[in-house]
C-alpha cells in the first residue's frame, strides 16, 4: 500500500493536535505516545510533512463538508485518526469527527525531536505495540 495512506492505518487513534501550512507543505503532529515511546529518542508524536499539499476537506459523518477553515477545525476539535478509507489519493482518513480528505504529493515521517524516521521503523513500532497487546488478551 502507498505509504501515504498506509500511514493513518498505521497511526490509528492518534489525535491530531498541531496544524501549520508553509508554502505548498502541510505540517500535522500526531500524538500517540504509546507507538511513539518505542522509537528512540523518547517522544511522544510524530510530525508529518505532507508536500504538494492540494487540499483538505473536513467531512461530516454523512458526507458533508464541515467549513473552510481547516486550521480550526483539524488543531481545537481533538480529531484522533480511525483508519485510511481508501487506498489511493486523495486518502479519505476515518476520524472521530467524520471524514478527513487529503490531497498531496509526499509525506516526510519525523519524530516531534526532529528526526525524520522511514515509514517501516513506524510500522515495526506499531505492530511490536498490537503484538505484545495480543498477548496480554487471554484466550479462551
Amino acid at each position: 500500500m502507498d505509504t501515504r495512506v498506509a500511514i493513518w492505518n498505521t497511526l490509528h487513534d492518534g489525535e491530531i493536535t498541531v496544524v501549520s501550512q508553509d508554502g505548498d507543505s502541510l505540517i500535522m503532529f500526531v500524538s500517540i505516545p504509546y507507538i511513539r515511546e518505542r522509537i528512540s529518542p523518547l517522544g511522544d508524536s510524530f510530525t508529518l510533512r505532507l508536500s504538494g499539499f492540494r487540499s483538505f476537506e473536513l467531512r461530516d459523518s454523512e458526507g458533508r463538508k464541515k467549513s473552510s477553515d481547516w486550521r480550526e477545525d483539524l488543531a481545537n476539535n481533538g480529531i484522533e485518526i480511525l483508519s485510511a478509507e481508501s487506498e489511493t489519493m486523495p486518502v479519505k482518513i476515518a476520524t472521530t469527527q467524520g471524514y478527513l480528505v487529503l490531497d498531496f504529493d509526499g509525506i516526510e515521517i519525523a519524530l516531534d525531536t526532529g528526526r525524520v524516521v522511514p515509514y517501516e521503523e513506524v510500522l515495526q513500532a506499531c505492530s511490536d505495540y498490537w503484538d505484545e497487546w495480543s498477548a496480554r488478551i487471554p484466550k479462551k
